[in-house]
């Protein structure tokens, strides 16, 4: 058999190994996630599948590089050659793969710094893309947004993050009426009008509240939407309240998103006592 012949076989045979091997990792991995493991609480469950998706993207790195030093020192015989060459292969990837390991590098700090994790709605930015995240990989974030567009963005291109904790907007609707009665089949037929697609309210909207003033009646209206679609209240919803109610209204409605915890957390660092 020629000598070049003999060199193809053998990268072809560690080729097919390094693919069988990969292979088989990444269903072991599959299988353990898969794995019935009764009932999980919903953090403890992003954990586990971006461990998963953490796992899988390190066999494919690991197996990928073992393979490249095992050709470089099946091909190169000669001990000072092959250190050499396995040298210089390093050198040329270093240099060559400057954004791999940036990406490489944002990915660890992502992951030891619990940044976001799969499942998680976050918004990333430079990029200012939003979505539910897939996978959290070493080299990569996989986003899929409420469109059903899936985007994969190199860690080492984000610069910041925006997590949405409760993966859902809450707002808040104040309206100070002469005719509170009239809320109610206005809410229900505005409802009746929303879209029903992806780009609904989570929960219709409701009056949470109702107390009287001294010559009209204060009304507070709760509405969930998800992320990005906060459009349907901000707009939709409160354009047609005013429109609706605006003969009965005294003034146009207030619509508001605040986070309860957080501004627990503000009061106690600017109340005076």
């Amino acid at each position: 058999m020629p000598h070049w012949a003999y060199q193809l076989l053998i990268v072809g045979v560690v080729v097919l190994i390094a693919f069988a091997i990969q292979y088989v990792l990444r269903r072991l991995v599959a299988r353990w996630a898969a794995e019935p493991v009764g009932e999980l609480d919903l953090v403890r469950d992003r954990r586990r599948r971006t461990a998963v998706g953490v796992i899988a993207s390190v066999v494919r790195y690991v197996v990928v590089a073992f393979a490249i030093f095992v050709l470089i020192g099946l091909l190169l015989h000669d001990e000072l050659t092959a250190a050499a060459g396995a040298t210089l292969t390093v050198a040329i990837l270093a240099f060559g793969a400057q954004r791999f390991l940036q990406d490489v590098l944002a990915g660890i700090f992502i992951l030891v710094e619990n940044q976001y994790g799969v499942g998680d709605f976050i918004s990333l930015q430079p990029t200012d893309l939003s979505g539910v995240v897939e996978s959290v990989g070493l080299r990569t974030t996989v986003l899929r947004n409420l469109k059903g567009d899936v985007c994969t963005i190199p860690n080492g291109q984000v610069t910041g993050v925006r997590r949405i904790v409760n993966r859902y907007r809450s707002y808040m609707i104040d309206l100070i009426t002469r005719e509170p009665d009239e809320v109610e089949p206005a809410l229900q037929e505005i409802v009746q009008m929303a879209p029903q697609g992806a780009a609904r309210f989570l929960r219709p909207p409701r009056v949470i509240e109702q107390r009287e003033l001294n010559d009209a009646t204060f009304v507070r209206i709760r509405a969930d939407v998800p992320p990005t679609v906060e459009w349907l209240v901000e707009d939709f919803l409160v354009k047609l309240l005013a429109s609706r109610l605006r003969d009965a209204l005294l003034a146009d409605p207030l619509v508001y998103t605040l986070d309860e915890a957080a501004i627990r957390d503000y009061e106690r660092t600017v109340l005076v006592r």
